[in-house]
Parts: C-alpha cells; sequence; structure tokens
C-alpha cells in the first residue's frame, strides 16, 4: 500500500512527490489511533501532512520535526495514481 502526495515547499516553491508506505500508516493508526479503513469517510490535512512528513523523515529526507517542517509546505495535494501502488484496504470474500 502506497500512496502518493505532492508537497510544495514555502520557501523556493518547488514540488515534490513524497510516497507514504506502510511503515508511515502505521505510524498514523498509532498517533491518531484510527484505522487507515477509514479514509474514505474522513481525512483531515493534518493526517495527509502527518503521512507526508512521516514518509520524509523516515527516509531520512528531513531531520524537522513535524511543526518545524509544517512551516515550510506551502501545499500539500494527493499526488498521480500513476506515482504510487494504491492496493485496496479491503478484498471482499467470495460468497457461496
Amino acid at each position: 500500500m502506497k500512496l502518493a502526495l505532492e508537497v510544495t515547499s514555502a520557501h523556493d516553491h518547488k514540488t515534490r512527490t513524497v510516497l507514504a508506505a506502510f511503515p508511515d500508516f502505521i505510524a498514523f493508526e498509532n498517533k491518531y489511533n484510527k484505522s487507515v479503513a477509514s479514509f474514505e469517510v474522513e481525512l483531515t490535512l493534518n493526517q495527509l501532512s502527518f503521512l507526508a512528513w512521516h514518509a520524509e523523515h523516515r527516509t531520512k529526507k528531513t531531520g524537522l520535526d513535524f511543526d518545524s517542517w509544517i512551516n515550510d509546505v506551502e501545499m500539500l495535494t494527493v499526488g498521480d495514481a500513476a506515482e504510487a501502488v494504491i492496493v485496496p484496504l479491503e478484498n471482499s470474500q467470495p460468497t457461496g
């Protein structure tokens, strides 16, 4: 499971693609006590930002804490699905 997020820097206005992956989703569930299965119902900008920050922090692309990192973000959007392989969270089971 991966989610592509487009982050635009407030400092240099450059956009980069950040891929949130399995470890980031686990950290999300631990921090917010909320399943990633609930993304379709409600996902806040703060939570999307946390996923992007955690992915960059985990991959050592930033050493900033979350609040400092947020201060350098001009814009955050869900990226192009072609950038990430998104696996369904649940598969329906065959009946019969």
